[in-house]
């Protein structure tokens, strides 16, 4: 997930991990592997012939290695050439270049990104494949990267009811008959629009989302050459029913659920399709569904997903993340801070440890920015405000190093024209240029 609010290669913001597969535990980054991966890739698009989205998602691509910042490349670059190494080019990233399973503009081109090491399994090393060369292609067909916050995911009633949505996407996936996949596809969209209901500003919100990282996950797993694509997608969203945080990582498997059961619904729904319209909105119009949304129809649908069971379970975590909550704000809003500018910086995150925080914004349990005063590493609790303005760590336990400080849980690396000033408030910090001396 790369953005700049309105442009994906516009490098502000990079999603550390991807949903598609466990990574191997191997990090060796190699001429004859990196290949092998690119040849994969070939073989995987030329198969689509642009069919799915009316282009081709052949293109550069990249593997990068976070520890050394070296990549192997499947073409050259344009501003500045790569080494050459038998059929593939190598080179270093600079640091203002984040490292992530994304997209990518750097040394003359877009590219399709990959994060060494990469899946072992060759279905999930396909779907990341595929997932990332859509997001490089995806300005092309008019849907330029966006996104929006997801507070409602992070609720007790927004939980139980994306939760129970996505047991009952489950079951449509699997559904032996037509009835039956029609009653589970009414309940899933009952559960969202109850959700919807309760949280107004929640359908725009999470269409937005779905149609990107969605999108990008559903294009993954229909290119993947996977014989048994919906009964392993059926199994992605039966992992999602324990995922800890919602607010990044919705998408993931909403979004290529609603696609492919789209596909069975309306072969044509993507070149016929709307770009502002919801995925759900388009599978309830293409099935002439009337969807429920009062408590009466959400209770009826939810019995046959356990609700009960899944509810008893949000209501004990609803009262643990309060305490957490509390917590993160005396950390990072009532203590002292460190407040680093952040417009038009450049993030790495985990979308698996991502907190909405509102009204401040979202506290990221990961994160990485590099500015241009530095790079801010955050390996527990950076608060990224609403607006990505400032990127605040707890000002605690704070010690010198060669090249900056580090803090609990947090190593600021700082440029030589760059020091630390009083933050807002007493005790606060921020980080501003330093005055130029006069001779």
């Amino acid at each position: 997930m790369v953005r700049n609010i309105g442009s994906r290669l516009g490098l502000a913001l990079a999603v550390v991990l991807a949903s598609s597969g466990a990574a191997s535990a191997q990090s060796r980054l190699d001429a004859a592997s990196a290949n092998t991966v690119f040849e994969r890739a070939r073989l995987l698009c030329e198969a689509d012939e642009g069919r799915t989205w009316g282009v081709s998602l052949c293109g550069p691509i990249l593997i990068a290695d976070p520890a050394t910042r070296r990549v192997v490349a499947n073409v050259d670059g344009l501003e500045k050439p790569l080494e050459r190494t038998g059929a593939v080019f190598e080179g270093l990233l600079p640091d203002n270049v984040p490292i992530a399973n994304t997209a990518v503009r750097w040394n003359g081109r877009a590219w399709t990104m990959l994060m060494a090491p990469l899946p072992d399994d060759e279905t999930a090393l396909s779907v990341l494949l595929m997932h990332e060369a859509w997001h490089r292609i995806q300005d092309q067909i008019g849907l330029a990267a966006s996104n929006a916050d997801q507070p409602q995911l992070a609720t007790e009633a927004g939980r139980l009811s994306f939760r129970l949505e996505l047991r009952a996407l489950s079951a449509a996936l699997t559904a032996t008959d037509a009835q039956a996949r029609r009653l589970a596809i009414r309940d899933a969209l009952t559960f969202r629009a109850w959700r919807q209901a309760q949280f107004p500003q929640a359908q725009d919100a999470e269409n937005i989302m779905e149609r990107h990282e969605g999108l990008a996950e559903y294009t993954g797993r229909r290119l993947s050459r996977d014989d048994v694509m919906s009964q392993h997608l059926a199994e992605h969203l039966r992992r999602g029913d324990a995922v800890r945080e919602y607010a990044r990582t919705f998408a993931y498997y909403s979004g290529p659920a609603y696609g492919v059961l789209l596909d069975g619904a309306a072969r044509d729904w993507r070149q016929t399709w709307d770009r502002h319209a919801g995925l759900p909105e388009l599978l309830s119009q293409a099935l002439a569904l009337s969807v429920p949304f009062d408590d009466a129809a959400f209770e009826l649908s939810a019995a046959r997903y356990d609700g009960s069971t899944v509810r008893t379970e949000e209501a004990e975590r609803a009262q643990a993340q309060a305490v957490r909550i509390a917590a993160l704000r005396a950390k990072l809003v009532d203590g002292p801070v460190l407040a680093t500018p952040a417009s038009g910086a450049n993030f790495n995150f985990d979308p698996n440890r991502v907190t909405p925080f509102p009204p401040e914004g979202s506290v990221y349990g990961l994160i990485r920015v590099a500015a241009d005063w530095g790079v801010l590493d955050v390996e527990r609790d950076g608060l990224l405000s609403a607006d990505w303005s400032r990127l605040s760590v707890g000002y605690v336990d704070v010690a010198p190093t060669e090249s900056g400080l580090k803090g609990e849980g947090w190593t600021l690396t700082l440029k030589p024209d760059w020091q630390l000033a009083p933050g807002r408030r007493d005790g606060d910090w921020t980080i501003i240029r330093r005055p130029i001396s006069n001779p």
